[in-house]
């Protein structure tokens, strides 16, 4: 900014010529030197307006850095939610899915169990029906009572 034209100082020290009807010397002293006081008192002021608003500046500058860090941090932080979501969405799909093949393996092995037991209760049905029939036969009885025998021994 631009110095005042006109100082405290140089009112002060301001002479005037003196005429046969000029104004009174002392007046005009006292009334120089009450316009040096006020403008040096505007000069201090205007000095300590400056100055603070020169620590505001700085103070909104430092205020506005930590505005775009902490804006950086919530885009990274958010950036980070974003991803943590997407990562357990994904795991969570790989999960359901690994778990989709396990439960068919274990359908089939149950129905793979299911059908040996079909067939072995068909094979074990056929084989009492086959002894029910020797047994109901006494020639039959007696083949079965001598093959025990040599089992046994």
């Amino acid at each position: 900014m631009a110095k005042p034209r006109i100082t405290a100082l140089d009112i002060e020290q301001k002479e005037f010529t003196s005429s046969f009807k000029g104004y009174n010397a002392s007046e005009v002293r006292a009334f120089l030197e009450k316009v040096a006081a006020e403008i040096e008192m505007l000069e201090r002021e205007n000095r300590m307006l400056r100055e603070k608003l020169s620590s505001i500046e700085s103070e909104r500058d430092r205020l506005k850095e930590i505005e775009d860090r902490v804006k950086d941090t919530l885009l990274v932080a958010q950036s980070a939610a974003d991803s943590a979501r997407q990562d357990a969405r994904k795991e969570a799909e790989l999960i359901l899915r690994e778990a989709e093949v396990e439960r068919v393996k274990i359908v089939s092995e149950i129905e793979r169990l299911r059908a040996e037991r079909d067939a072995f209760v068909v094979q074990l049905k056929s084989y009492l029906d086959a002894f029910y029939e020797r047994l109901s036969s006494p020639a039959q009885a007696a083949v079965l009572i001598e093959d025990r025998e040599e089992i046994n021994g």
